[in-house]
């Protein structure tokens, strides 16, 4: 997986420009990237231990016997002495099978058994014996269906990890998906927008220095020391559609030390650095969790947009219970709804719906 920053690279300019990326399938996948139907198959050769001559085998084996109905099938057809176990498992965890309508907890269960038992019954044919599967009188129903196990799939993050693990990123999903809104309401900038900024400096019209907020996934951190011997980090912040360096100075590092794992789902508040003959960077001044939003939404209720007047008196009031519920404003006359800026967010409790019912009415204060 020596190239997995270029796949990376590549699959993220696939997303950004609309383009659905395929999983990796035993069926469909070459050994490079294809075009199929409009979209990128994912390529064999960029499957941590698959290697090309197992490859080659698969792609010719399918296109003299026809495509493989079954895991037992694949194993009957593929030539014995380009099946390992690794490989197998690699395609395993990274969905290769998931076509096949098998769940990859079943096949991970049994996939070693089952390799050995269909290995055997080669070598078997091979001296002339009977093999277990002649047995019938038809061989390929033998293989139409596997012997496997009565269990649940694993969970989603579960699989995520796994192709991770074997392809270096996230194919059929991605641990920020269901963080979509929140990044989409909490952050000022993606990714996507950097990546415009580095390929087109000159025609771009954020500044050096400009105020962002941006979020995602901690993908890669490097720490350093400083020559005051303070330690400070370098860390690439992945969201939905790509990749951003950001710069973590001292004391902002011995703060949130606890945050800036890989893994952990933040986000940041900083200046946009953008200096000659460097890519952009984030200069971090804040750093808090991301987290999922409350369900919860607060509605005020006014008679018409006059009474917009009477929201100025409840500004100061959303301040002071600053938090991560939604405002919205409901202007009856009009049948009209209104979001508030994020500023004027809440964190709901008694004291705040107490205070907003004494400028607007008990009953035009509601909890949805």
């Amino acid at each position: 997986m020596g190239n997995t920053p270029k796949v990376g690279q590549y699959i993220q300019d696939c997303k950004r420009m609309g383009i659905e990326v395929l999983p990796p399938d035993i069926n469909k996948s070459y050994s490079t990237f294809t075009v199929e139907e409009g979209k990128i198959r994912f390529g064999l050769a960029a499957v941590k231990n698959v290697g090309v001559n197992m490859i080659e085998t698969m792609v010719q084996t399918r296109k003299e016997k026809g495509e493989f109905i079954s895991f037992s099938d694949f194993c009957q057809k593929v030539d014995a002495k380009d099946l390992n176990k690794r490989a197998v498992e690699s395609l395993i965890k990274c969905g290769a099978f998931d076509s096949l309508k098998i769940y990859r907890a079943q096949l991970m269960g049994v996939y070693e058994s089952l390799l050995d038992s269909i290995n055997q019954d080669k070598r078997r044919k091979i001296q002339g014996q009977l093999g277990l599967f002649d047995m019938t009188g038809d061989t390929s129903f033998s293989f139409k269906k596997d012997p496997l196990p009565n269990i649940k799939e694993f969970d989603d993050k579960i699989k995520l990890n796994m192709e991770k693990e074997i392809l270096g990123l996230y194919i059929s999903g991605h641990p920020l998906a269901e963080f979509q809104q929140e990044l989409k309401y909490f952050t000022s900038m993606n990714s996507s927008t950097i990546n415009e900024i580095m390929e087109n400096p000159q025609e771009t019209e954020h500044k050096d220095g400009e105020k962002i907020i941006v979020g995602g996934m901690v993908l890669e951190k490097v720490t350093k020391t400083t020559r005051n011997n303070k330690l400070m980090a370098f860390i690439v912040l992945e969201d939905l559609l790509g990749t951003m360096e950001c710069i973590i100075f001292p004391n902002i590092f011995s703060q949130h030390m606890d945050l800036i794992q890989e893994g952990n789902l933040i986000i940041i508040e900083g200046t946009l650095s953008l200096k000659d003959e460097e890519n952009p960077k984030i200069l971090t001044n804040t750093i808090k969790p991301l987290t999922k939003m409350q369900t919860q939404k607060l509605y005020i209720k006014i008679k018409e947009k006059s009474d917009m007047v009477l929201l100025h008196k409840a500004k100061n009031i959303c301040k002071k219970y600053h938090g991560n519920v939604p405002l919205y404003i409901y202007i009856e006359k009009d049948n009209k709804v209104l979001r508030a800026d994020r500023d004027l967010w809440v964190k709901l409790n008694h004291d705040l719906i107490q205070e907003l019912s004494q400028i607007f009415g008990k009953e035009s204060v509601k909890i949805k």
